[in-house]
């Protein structure tokens, strides 16, 4: 009774935390573009201010998971949300091209201290409590994320219409508050900060390298490699698919695409209690490289959005897979924020360097909708990988079982 207490508690707050943080900054998530243009910022400026962002976020990450393991995962926590409205500070500050591209890099360092933290702290506990990863769990994470992404985009874009610095404030002053709010609530909760089990002489260099042995490690990497990778291109120009090019109310698409990914986190949330990890990256897999060809083939407008939608009914799907995936392979491990930012580290670049090639097949080809075939195929190399590996896990543990 005393562990159904305790894992609904845990339950609380990984959702409470998620959902606070997720609703304040996803308040900016689409007005960013808006605001600095409204500022008198050219277009073509814009992509140069936004690239600040990405390196903030390579900066950030692997610093983020050592100093998570190393002074506490709460403790960086709040540091992320107070780097984050730092930057919105800025952008209320200062108006200009020089300032708006320190206010991204410090937002990207802001993201980076998140990647990863929270995850890491939940599994502590699980640990300390002596539960089990809950896959469950992680899936209503992602509908959280999802639910609180759609509600926190709407209330900027209502706040933008009355003046454009009015979610800026917003998301200013609610993560500003954050780290009262946590305090508040593991207090509330009964909890305290946790972070990775000293060791002497611990080096970090060492401790990194020694990720590069784990299978686990591996199959967390191939998957978020995967679904980045494959599903980059989908993110970056859907408006310009499916609004420009297609003719779609902007405000119809992006709200019916969010719902399709909280669907499909429901849709995850539903099927990973009795369907094996395994069986639903395949399946996810497959219908992904099939809505992605097919995309790629079919000229019938609505067609095209119905099998969109889908694309991101099977990216919800996944986001829980990934979650579920991150709390199984960190479990048990002394550094796992350090484990989880350096996952995201390799794949951040991996993902960049994706974007060059896909940039570069775009020109040649002169076609946007070759990449839909392109994405399909860095799915199918990436995450076919991580099943297989997986695979061998389960094979290589039965083997060991099986030994007297």
């Amino acid at each position: 009774m005393k562990s159904k207490s305790v894992n609904f508690k845990i339950a609380v707050l990984f959702l409470t935390f998620t959902a606070v943080f997720t609703l304040f900054r996803s308040s900016m998530s689409g007005i960013f573009s808006l605001f600095y243009a409204k500022n008198g910022i050219p277009n073509a400026n814009i992509s140069s201010i936004k690239s600040f962002q990405n390196i903030g976020i390579m900066l950030g990450l692997l610093p983020a998971g050592y100093l998570a393991d190393r002074i506490g995962r709460l403790k960086v926590l709040s540091l992320s949300s107070i780097v984050i409205a730092s930057s919105f500070l800025i952008l209320i500050l200062f108006r200009n091209f020089l300032f708006f591209s320190l206010a991204e890099l410090l937002y990207g360092i802001g993201l980076a201290l998140n990647s990863g933290t929270l995850i890491a702290y939940i599994t502590d506990l699980q640990e300390q409590n002596q539960l089990s990863p809950n896959s469950k769990l992680m899936g209503m994470q992602v509908i959280t994320l999802n639910l609180t992404t759609l509600i926190g985009g709407n209330i900027g874009t209502g706040l933008f219409a009355i003046t454009d610095t009015a979610p800026v404030w917003f998301a200013l002053i609610g993560l500003g508050l954050y780290p009262a709010f946590i305090f508040v609530m593991i207090k509330f909760l009964s909890f305290s900060d946790n972070k990775a089990a000293h060791k002497r002489k611990n080096n970090s260099i060492k401790n990194i390298a020694s990720f590069f042995k784990k299978r686990n490690f591996w199959i967390l990497l191939l998957l978020n490699v995967g679904y980045d990778c494959g599903t980059q291109f989908i993110l970056i120009y859907w408006s310009i698919i499916y609004v420009e090019k297609l003719g779609f109310n902007l405000s119809l698409v992006y709200t019916l695409f969010m719902c399709a990914l909280i669907l499909g986190s429901l849709i995850f949330n539903r099927i990973s209690t009795f369907a094996s990890s395994r069986s639903i990256t395949i399946l996810n897999t497959l219908c992904m490289i099939s809505v992605f060809v097919l995309s790629g083939i079919l000229e019938n407008k609505y067609l095209l959005l119905t099998l969109f939608l889908l694309i991101e009914l099977l990216m919800g799907m996944m986001s829980g897979q990934i979650s579920a995936t991150s709390n199984e392979a960190i479990y048990g491990e002394s550094n796992k924020s350090t484990m989880l930012s350096t996952v995201s580290f390799i794949a951040e670049i991996l993902v960049s360097l994706s974007l060059f090639v896909s940039n570069a097949i775009m020109k040649w080809a002169g076609n946007l909708k070759v990449m839909f075939c392109i994405s399909s195929l860095l799915q199918h190399c990436f995450i076919n990988n991580s099943v297989d590996k997986a695979e061998g896990r389960a094979k290589y543990k039965i083997k060991k079982d099986d030994q007297p």
